[in-house]
C-alpha cells in the first residue's frame, strides 16, 4: 500500500472519529463508533491505530494541519498585516459555516485536556503554535507602522481569545447573531484598538 492510500485510509479514519466525537462525545464513543461510520473494518483501523485515545490525540493534529494549510493559503494572499489579521477572522467564520463538526468539537477536548495530560500537551502545542503564527502577523505590521508598539504576545492572545468566541456558535442558538456578523464586528474593534491612524 503506497503512502497516499495510506494517508487517505488515516484521513477518512480521523474525519469519521470527528463525526463520531460530536455525536457521541469523547467517554461516551467507543472504537466500534469509528468503525461503524468510517465503513472500514476493525483490523483496518487498529493497523493504524491501537486505541480510542490514539485516535483522538491523532485527530487534534490532523485539524491543526488542515487548518494551518487553509489559513496559511488564505493569509499569504495578503498584502498586509491588518488585512492578513481581518482574513484570519473571516476563514475561521466561513470555515465554521462550511464544516462545524472540527470546532464542535473543540470544548470536549478542552474538557479531556483538564484531566488527561497527554491530550493537555497536545492541545498546549497546537494553541502555541498559533499564537506564534498571529503574534508574527503582529510583529510584521508594527514594523510595517500600520501597527502601534503593542505587547505582540498579549495582542495575539487578544485575538485568539476572541475568536474562540466564534465556538459559542456551536454550542447554542443564535439565530438572531450569524457567526460572521460577529466576528466583522469584533475584529474591527480590536484590530481599530491597534492600528495606526495615518490620516
Amino acid at each position: 500500500m503506497n503512502k497516499d492510500t495510506q494517508d487517505r485510509k488515516k484521513e477518512q479514519i480521523l474525519s469519521s472519529a470527528l463525526t463520531v466525537m460530536t455525536s457521541k462525545g469523547y467517554f461516551g464513543s467507543t472504537m466500534d463508533d469509528i468503525v461503524k461510520e468510517s465503513k472500514m473494518s476493525k483490523g483496518a483501523i487498529y493497523h493504524y491505530f491501537k486505541s480510542k485515545k490514539e485516535v483522538y490525540l491523532a485527530v487534534i493534529d490532523y485539524w491543526e494541519r488542515k487548518y494551518t494549510t487553509i489559513l496559511g493559503q488564505e493569509i499569504n494572499e495578503q498584502r498586509s498585516s491588518l488585512n492578513a489579521l481581518k482574513k484570519l477572522f473571516k476563514t475561521f467564520a466561513k470555515q465554521l459555516e462550511k464544516d462545524p463538526t472540527p470546532f464542535q468539537c473543540l470544548s470536549t477536548f478542552w474538557s479531556i485536556s483538564r484531566h488527561d495530560d497527554d491530550f493537555r500537551k497536545s492541545m498546549q502545542k497546537v494553541y502555541n503554535r498559533f499564537q506564534k503564527f498571529v503574534e508574527l502577523i503582529i510583529i510584521q505590521g508594527i514594523e510595517n507602522k500600520e501597527f502601534k508598539k503593542v505587547n505582540p504576545k498579549i495582542a495575539s492572545l487578544s485575538l485568539i481569545l476572541n475568536i474562540e468566541g466564534i465556538f459559542w456558535f456551536t454550542l447554542y442558538d443564535t439565530k438572531s447573531v450569524k457567526a460572521s456578523s460577529y466576528i466583522d464586528t469584533i475584529s474591527d474593534h480590536i484590530l481599530n484598538a491597534y492600528t495606526i491612524n495615518k490620516e
